[in-house]
């Protein structure tokens, strides 16, 4: 097995979704997947069960493409962000891990690298029992939750994850606010994160092209992810 790593594109908010989606979809193999992609200019996505009767009304889509993710959370800006997807396969090892270990452990891996990077930041503690905030998180980065990383002072969100986890396997879409540093090396950056990618499924990298079929595999997903009936009721023909 291998961890089969998918080159860099920028595209729009529902052709990204398109291509996360089409990779969890086709997955029918035990090796994990990552890719790191960018966007066409700043956009916004948006978590599976939010409302858009909420969401709509909020100050920070205005002017902006907007787009609902296959994967829960908040909203999320995009466009200064290092973005990356990750699909663990129901036939690796690592399909095992339980959600919120899985989540503290690829903070904690981009923690490590930003640290050796000379950026230092923690992890923001869940919350002890009668403290737990009930529902889905708002605006992403205000709203912070358990095991989220944070700024060195735990003030400023600096990473958030959303997965989604079915029979086929968990799909990990996440992001690192690129705002709170300065002059962080993005390429060494990446090569260290898909390192510890590597540690944790203990698996070799293996690099691999978009397959000829991936324009037109995946066009049914950009429409469903287009539609004003995915993105206001979670709904596709």
């Amino acid at each position: 097995m291998s961890l089969i790593i998918y080159p860099y594109i920028e595209e729009s908010g529902p052709e990204n979704m398109a291509s996360d989606f089409y990779l969890f979809q086709q997955t029918i193999q035990s090796d994990p997947i990552f890719r790191h992609y960018g966007w066409h200019q700043n956009e916004v996505t948006f978590g599976y069960g939010q409302k858009w009767t909420w969401v709509s009304k909020q100050e920070v889509i205005k002017s902006r493409e907007i787009t609902r993710r296959p994967t829960g959370g908040g909203i999320v800006s995009h466009g200064n962000d290092w973005t990356y997807m990750f699909i663990l396969p129901q036939g690796h090892m690592s399909f095992s891990i339980p959600s919120l270990d899985l989540y503290e452990t690829i903070h904690s891996s981009i923690g490590k690298v930003l640290l050796n990077l000379g950026h230092e930041t923690s992890l923001k503690p869940c919350p002890q029992t009668g403290e737990k905030k009930a529902g889905i998180p708002g605006n992403c980065f205000l709203e912070p939750v358990g095991r989220d990383l944070m700024s060195k002072n735990g003030n400023k969100k600096l990473a958030g994850a959303a997965m989604k986890r079915t029979k086929k396997g968990i799909l990990i879409q996440g992001t690192i606010d690129l705002s709170g540093f300065l002059n962080l090396d993005l390429n060494q950056f990446g090569t260290s994160f898909i390192n510890e990618m590597e540690d944790l499924v203990c698996e070799g990298v293996k690099e691999t092209e978009w397959p000829d079929s991936f324009i037109t595999g995946r066009s049914p997903y950009v429409e469903q992810f287009s539609s004003i009936s995915w993105r206001e009721q979670r709904k596709y023909p």
